[in-house]
This record gives C-alpha cells, structure tokens and sequence, in this order.
C-alpha cells in the first residue's frame, strides 16, 4: 500500500489510487473486472459486482480469504468472457508481468462494451527491467490507443497512470 507513494514520489497516495478507481470506472455501470487481482484490493473497491482474474492460485486463494468475493482462475492474455460484456477493467501493476502485454490490452478492448473504461497502473519504463516490461510513457499511449482507446496517461513519478474509454 505504501508503494504507491514511493514509486509515484509522493504525488498519489493509496486512497488517492483507490478514490480514483472508483471515480473512474463506477460511472460506466457493472459488471466490472480485475486484472490481475492478486489480494483483491481493486476488485474490493470495485463492489460485490466486480469480478477479479489472477493466474495464480495462491493469490486467488489469499484474496477469497481476505476479501471475499467472485474470482477465477485466468490470464489477461485470454479473459473467460463474452466480447463487449463489461463496463469497466482495471489493471493494477500485473501490466508489467504480462507475457503479452498487447494480447492483453487486446483481450480488454474485446470484453469491454463500447464506452466502457479501462483503468491502469504500471511501471513506465526506460525500457524492461528484472524482467518487467516496462514502456515508455508515449510508446504505451500510442499501443493504448491503437488498441481502439481514447486515453489519458499520467506519469506519476515511475507510475503511469492509464484512464481510457473504449471507442
């Protein structure tokens, strides 16, 4: 929860993170999805009609124990939902351990419901790290956009910050 602060260099704190979130995708109506849930943080914020996606078991099984809610086993690359069929998604840091990041990006524009809005968080790059991928702020805007979204991306210290609206 402090990494938030640290990484953004203490221009957004965790309920910052939280409150816009909530601000950003709630509007757009459920049903909503969590990429990447880990210990279901998003997906809590999100409500009893937000549905959160991680491809490892013990997260899931942490998250079910800590907050309790519907969750499934899955990755990003390949969503185990009907196209257009969600109001909004949000992907925390799991951005950056993507296998594909592009497929996922993909995958979120397909089951996201025209206006339906993607909500990001990652690590912006010089370039991967650690075996992170980590892209440049106007390199991942671009993709963001050629994807099939209307973006804003803010750059928080080493965060990016993605709000962006399916076309």
């Amino acid at each position: 929860m402090r990494s938030t602060g640290l990484l953004s260099r203490g221009r957004l704190s965790f309920g910052e993170e939280l409150a816009l979130l909530r601000d950003w995708l709630l509007p757009t109506g459920p049903p909503f999805l969590d990429v990447g849930t880990g210990t279901g943080l998003y997906r809590a914020a999100l409500g009893d009609e937000a549905i959160g996606v991680d491809p490892s078991p013990v997260f899931l099984e942490v998250a079910r124990r800590q907050r309790p809610g519907p969750y499934l086993l899955a990755h990003g690359e390949a969503l185990p939902f009907r196209s257009a069929s969600l109001g909004g998604v949000a992907i925390g840091p799991t951005w950056n351990e993507f296998y594909d990041p592009v497929r996922a990006l993909g995958e979120t524009r397909r089951v996201l419901r025209s206006r339906g809005r993607l909500f990001g968080m990652l690590l912006l790059g010089p370039g991967p790290s650690l075996g992170l991928w980590r892209p440049e702020p106007q390199a991942f805007l671009a993709l963001v956009q050629e994807q099939g979204f209307l973006a804003e991306l803010r750059v928080l210290g080493a965060l990016g910050l993605l709000l962006a609206e399916a076309r």
